[in-house]
């Protein structure tokens, strides 16, 4: 009897239900894996595998670092892109005028328009942003055309809706 796991008894153990690892699997049968396998290759027999090893340890150290320098990057032009939108929509809000406050809805409704100024913008668009029914959507543009003091939310002669400041 051979003190190695047989290439059968491997295939018991894939084929069993029981949730053991190989290691433990042939600790069971009072058999230890074969840990060094004899080999041809003229590179392993040379080099051990001890150089595929680290290159490989440090090919993924070395993925790691650069995705995470690619996280940091991503975020910090997001911070970038949102403080720009933000910085425009508040000089855009400092022109406007507001009788009433604006609900977060109507906020997003203006802060569309503002991003889309002097282009047509659908109802369907503004729906996907607020992901309600589009029929829903225009009661938010009729409480914007109420509260903006100014007259700067036209209808479009094709359908849709200007923004012109």
């Amino acid at each position: 009897m051979s003190q190695y796991l047989s290439k059968e008894e491997i295939k018991q153990w894939r084929s069993s239900l029981e949730k053991i690892t190989l290691e433990e699997y042939a600790r069971k049968l009072g058999k230890i894996l074969e840990e060094d396998k004899q080999t041809s290759d003229i590179i392993d027999i040379v080099m051990q595998n001890e150089k595929r090893l680290y290159t490989s340890r440090e090919n993924s150290s070395a993925k790691q670092t650069v995705l995470k320098v690619a996280k940091k990057s991503q975020d910090v032009q997001n911070n970038i892109l949102k403080t720009m939108q933000e910085g425009t929509l508040a000089y855009v809000k400092s022109k406007i005028t507001c009788k009433k406050p604006l609900t977060q809805r109507e906020d997003a409704v203006l802060a569309h328009f503002v991003e889309n100024k002097g282009k047509i913008v659908f109802a369907k668009d503004l729906a996907a942003i607020l992901d309600l029914p589009t029929d829903y959507v225009y009661k938010y543009i009729k409480n914007l055309r109420t509260k903006i003091s100014e007259d700067i939310l036209h209808n479009a002669t094709k359908g849709g809706y200007t923004f012109n400041l």
